[in-house]
């Protein structure tokens, strides 16, 4: 009798256990983006853009055209006012459920509102926001998303410029906390602009803390130097504050480096233009610290200062054909 009570019990528990199986199963398509397979893009390390028209048909799209699908997708919500960074429904519905990662561009105080400033932020001030913007990301399966916080910080084109590095590190590490208390899972991708910026020259001083920080991030387009030249590109990757610099910075606090915004730029000052061996030089960069590198993505989009689009009807057909071929 006990021998087949212990039977009976094993076998329940086997049943149960294969129960929980199909379970999970069924809910693994609803699972957190970063849960699922991130590398899908066939490459040794997390390859994404930024699709042109910033919609999961225009990502599935650009990973037909290159032959390889899309592990990341770069995204933005909008910065005019603190309901636009903490609830963008609208963005969040567009890619909850779709195969990516996601990383999202998040700014750390919004564009339109009077009075708010980086000290408020130190302070305390904001964080019942933040804590509402954690709440929103989970509650559509985003959880786990990457969070470009006050991304390009030591540029001044933006109104989070970290002009007081100490009090711009204290309103991250606040920020951080506070969006911790409702989405524990997201990552924080600290994000520099590289190269020696007009708004911090030394960006390190407002680095927050290993323990606020899951990447480090750069920023870094096919200008300011272009690498039209061998120089050129020795400049962007191992000049100041370039490629291998921040490589080093990661490595030496114990992160990944991701390389969130990269492209040929078409026209503007010191644009590259169509620039193929860049394409060629950033692809060499990347497999050579796969492991290293958290992810990348390709800005596909307007043909001036931000990065342009390949496929058809490209400006730059030599960099577009060689992105193709490579990536």
């Amino acid at each position: 009798m006990a021998s087949a009570l212990k039977m009976a019990r094993g076998t329940k528990w086997y049943v149960l256990a294969i129960v929980a199986v199909l379970i999970v199963a069924v809910l693994a398509p609803h699972a957190d983006s970063a849960e699922r397979s991130v590398n899908r893009s066939g490459l040794t390390w997390a390859s994404g853009a930024y699709p042109l028209n910033d919609t999961p048909a225009g990502a599935a799209a650009f990973g037909a055209w290159r032959g390889h699908s899309l592990a990341v997708v770069d995204a933005w919500s909008p910065r005019a006012t603190w309901a636009q960074i903490v609830d963008p429904a609208w963005l969040y519905r567009r890619w909850e459920k779709t195969p990516y990662l996601m990383a999202f561009g998040v700014a750390m105080l919004p564009e339109n509102v009077a009075g708010v400033s980086l000290q408020a932020c130190a302070s305390g001030s904001y964080d019942a926001y933040w804590r509402k913007f954690g709440h929103v990301i989970s509650s559509y399966g985003l959880g786990k998303s990457v969070v470009r916080l006050g991304w390009e910080f030591n540029g001044n084109w933006y109104v989070w410029e970290a002009s007081d590095p100490a009090t711009w590190a204290r309103c991250w590490r606040q920020i951080v906390i506070s969006a911790r208390s409702t989405a524990p899972g997201l990552q924080w991708d600290w994000d520099v602009n590289r190269g020696v910026s007009a708004g911090l020259a030394n960006p390190e001083l407002a680095y927050p803390g290993n323990a606020y920080v899951s990447m480090i991030g750069v920023d870094s387009y096919d200008w300011w130097p272009p690498a039209t030249t061998a120089a050129g590109w020795q400049a962007q990757l191992n000049g100041e504050q370039g490629l291998n610099y921040w490589l080093a910075f990661a490595k030496a606090h114990g992160k990944l480096l991701s390389v969130p915004e990269w492209g040929n730029v078409y026209s503007g000052p010191s644009a590259g233009g169509d620039d193929a061996p860049y394409v060629q030089d950033m692809r060499t960069f990347f497999a050579a610290h796969a492991a290293e590198i958290a992810f990348e993505c390709n800005f596909q989009g307007p043909r001036f200062s931000s990065g342009v689009s390949y496929g058809p009807g490209t400006l730059v057909p030599r960099a577009s054909a060689t992105y193709r071929a490579e990536f």
